[in-house]
């Protein structure tokens, strides 16, 4: 019978052993170079996402001040040159 000593003192079964040894480092380096890549986007995303909170909460206190009576009556007032009810409005030209 061919003893184990014997086998690993074949320099192709070390050639072969060391071939295995690199395609599995490669194997699992491309996978951690993808999974870092993942993690970047991934912080990339979140960060993005807080950005857009931002500004979706900022869009919400614009609409509840453009739908606020004080800012309707200003508008109505100074772009269409509304007024109350019995309201003496009185313009001026500008030469």
């Amino acid at each position: 019978m061919i003893s184990i000593r014997l086998i690993f003192r074949s320099k192709i079964v070390w050639a072969i052993i060391l071939i295995l040894a690199f395609y599995i480092v490669f194997l699992f380096s491309d996978k951690y170079a993808r999974i870092l890549q993942l993690k970047e986007d991934i912080k990339e995303l979140e960060s993005e996402i807080q950005d857009l909170k931002a500004k979706n909460e900022s869009l919400a206190e614009e609409i509840e001040l453009l739908k606020s009576d004080k800012y309707i009556e200003k508008i109505a007032r100074e772009e269409l040159g509304l007024g109350k009810p019995n309201e003496i409005i009185l313009k001026t030209t500008e030469k």
